[in-house]
Parts: C-alpha cells; sequence; structure tokens
C-alpha cells in the first residue's frame, strides 16, 4: 500500500526528495529511504535530479517516476475518422494519430491500423501499450459485449465486440467507454471537485448525457444511463424515425438545428453553424429562444430525477452557442423549476473525448504495472 501511496505521489507532484516523502505521508525517515530505494531497485522511478540546498548544506536526491516502465493508449472512434493518443506512465504524450481515410470499411479492423501507426511514431508496439481505451458514440453493454446506439458504426453492433478488438490486438487490455461519459471525466478531473454529482448534457451533431454520481460515473445496468436522445420532453415525436434516434435528438439534433437556420435563410454544413448563424441573425432572435427551451424540457426531466449539483454543457453547439445559449436554457429552466441547478459551459476546449479517454487509460495502466 505504501508503495502505491508513493507512487501516486510523484504522479502527482512530479519529483519528489525522502523529506518530501516522509512529510507527505508521514512515514519514517527509515521506512521513507527503504521504501524509495526499493522502488528505484524495482525500476519503477529514477534519480531526477536534486533539489534546493536545505539548512545542512546538502541538496536533497529527486526522485520521480520512470516513464518507460507503462503506456497507455486512447482512442476516439467516430463514422468518419479514428484518432488515437498514446502517453507514458506519467502522462506525458508520446504519440498522436488521426485517419479520416481508412482501410477497411468494416470498422473495427481499422483499430489495429491506427494503433499501430501511433505505437510506430513512439518506437513501441501494440504489445508494449497496458491499457487500450476506445471512445465508442454508444453504449457499452459489459455484459454481453454488445454495442448498442451506433447504427453509425457499421461492423461494431455484434456481441462478442470487445472480445473481437482484444483478439486483433494481440490480446491487449482493451476496455470500451461511452464518448460523453469520457467527457464527464474529463471535466470532472478540470473541475478540481471531488465528490460532485452532475449531468453533462454533449450537443453536437448528435445529442448525448453522461450522469456524474457523487464523484462516480453512472453508466446503469446495460451501460445506456445518460443516452439523452432518448428523453420524452413536451413536443417530440415518436415515429420510426424518431424512435430509432431518439425523440430529444429529433427536437434538437442536428437535422432540427440545420432546419431552423434554413427556415431563417441560412445555408449551413454543420450543427455548430447552424446555432453560430442563428445567434448572429437578429431576426433569429425568437428561433434561438425556441431551441433554449427544447434544452431546457429535456433537462427539466433529468433535474427533478436525479437533482444535480450543476449541469453542464458541451459540444460544438455549446462552444460555438457561449455564454449566450447558456443564459437562453438558463432562464428557460428557472421559469420551468422551482430551484434550477447552476447550468455550466464545459472548460475541456480542447479534444475531450481523447483527454477523457485517456485519463481512464492511465488509470488503467497505473493499477496494471503499479500492483505487479
Amino acid at each position: 500500500m505504501n508503495n502505491r501511496v508513493v507512487l501516486d505521489l510523484l504522479i502527482e507532484f512530479g519529483s519528489l526528495s525522502r523529506g518530501d516523502v516522509r512529510a507527505l505521508t508521514g512515514l519514517s525517515k527509515p521506512t521513507a529511504s527503504q521504501l524509495l530505494t526499493r522502488l528505484e531497485e524495482s525500476g519503477l522511478v529514477v534519480p531526477s535530479g536534486y533539489g534546493d540546498t536545505g539548512p545542512g548544506g546538502r541538496a536533497p536526491q529527486l526522485y520521480r517516476i520512470n516513464p518507460s516502465v507503462g503506456h497507455a493508449a486512447a482512442v476516439d472512434v467516430r463514422p468518419e475518422s479514428i484518432a488515437a493518443r498514446i502517453c507514458d506512465i506519467s502522462g506525458a504524450v508520446v504519440s498522436e494519430s488521426e485517419f479520416t481515410v481508412l482501410p477497411d470499411p468494416r470498422g473495427p479492423e481499422n483499430i489495429a491500423y491506427v494503433l499501430s501507426d501511433a505505437c510506430t511514431r513512439a518506437g513501441l508496439t501494440v504489445a508494449d501499450l497496458d491499457s487500450i481505451v476506445l471512445s465508442v458514440p454508444g453504449s457499452y453493454d459489459v455484459a454481453e459485449d454488445l454495442l448498442r446506439y451506433a447504427e453509425h458504426l457499421p461492423g461494431w453492433q455484434h456481441p462478442g465486440i470487445g472480445e473481437e478488438l482484444r483478439r486483433s490486438l494481440g490480446g491487449a487490455a482493451v476496455s470500451l467507454e461511452n464518448d460523453v461519459n469520457l467527457v464527464a471525466l474529463a471535466e470532472q478531473r478540470a473541475s478540481g471537485v471531488e465528490g460532485e454529482s452532475f449531468f453533462l448534457l454533449w450537443i453536437d451533431e448528435g445529442i448525448g448525457g453522461a450522469l456524474m454520481i457523487d464523484g462516480a460515473l453512472f453508466r446503469g445496468s446495460r451501460g445506456a444511463a445518460g443516452e439523452a436522445a432518448f428523453l420524452l420532453p413536451p413536443g417530440s415525436r415518436l415515429d420510426g424515425q424518431h424512435r430509432s434516434m431518439g425523440a430529444f435528438e429529433g427536437l434538437v439534433g442536428s437535422d432540427a438545428l440545420r432546419q431552423l437556420a434554413a427556415d431563417a435563410g441560412h445555408d449551413v454544413s454543420s450543427t455548430a453553424d447552424a446555432i453560430e448563424a442563428l445567434l448572429a441573425d437578429p431576426s433569429a432572435a425568437e428561433a434561438v429562444q425556441g431551441i433554449a427551451e427544447r434544452y431546457a424540457f429535456g433537462l427539466a426531466s433529468v433535474i427533478a430525477l436525479i437533482d444535480p449539483t450543476r449541469i453542464i454543457l458541451a459540444g460544438e453547439v455549446a462552444r460555438v452557442g457561449g455564454d449566450r445559449l447558456r443564459t437562453a436554457v438558463s432562464t428557460h429552466l428557472d421559469r420551468l423549476l422551482i430551484s434550477a441547478p447552476p447550468l455550466d459551459l464545459a472548460i475541456v476546449a480542447d479534444a475531450p473525448i481523447l483527454e477523457g479517454a485517456m485519463l481512464l487509460s492511465l488509470e488503467h495502466a497505473r493499477e496494471s504495472v503499479f500492483t505487479t
């Protein structure tokens, strides 16, 4: 247990002396010294120079995690592209790779192709990876090893998908996780607040959600908790099309926003472009209020059920809509609810899905490397 505590402290602080370890852990001087010696002999830590000269005139030896003892990979799987990032065990990025034109249209086989490219760039092989976390735009049922709500990923929706991926990667430690859940992990880390309960609404080309309860992701019994596209707020429809895509998605998703933009005379190519055009058009103020009200109707149901500390708006629509969209949604929530929680914009702007996937992958890799 002491070993893991010290290793985690080295991850947090970067480098520490024996005296630092004693001060942070309360261990005795001999125990702290023996522990660092043992970790150095095992190859998990290495000397990293000297600290400031102390009262006795001697500079203390510093130690840090040996970054080469393990590696973690994060992969963001989307219908149009696959991006991979590899970090050493300390969390430093050593390689990134992204492909939009892929060699195998079946899908899962592309993972080995992209990961092999990223590993080659880092001077590694896939066998050197201690953890691989795949972000998928769907709900992964661990018990059935099945990906649901992912019709837009051909070749991925069959039982045994996780085992198939592990075999194609030489038996690597592979985990699948919903993409919006990973954004929630990134937001949790960035906020620095422990034990928080929040709901994250992802508004982009698609609609998604993630539940963080008392500081832990809530995935549900089949991995489908937070599938906000399937909320049923007032005004939503349940015909054949909207049943498959989700009623809330039909109300506030890409098709709905692009149609609102088209009705206002704007020719747009993306959902983010649609909200940007509507916000910039004074004559479209009523349409903006209408879409904000739709978001609020969906969120009101979630808030009534879980009573979160706050709501987070994430995704390109939230980023482009910014504080104007946030304020409009918040105003409607205040009208709908007796006590609405704060509504915040996401703070992780750069590749939040990959960021969350790497946080989870590093957690898995460190558990494997530091406990063996």
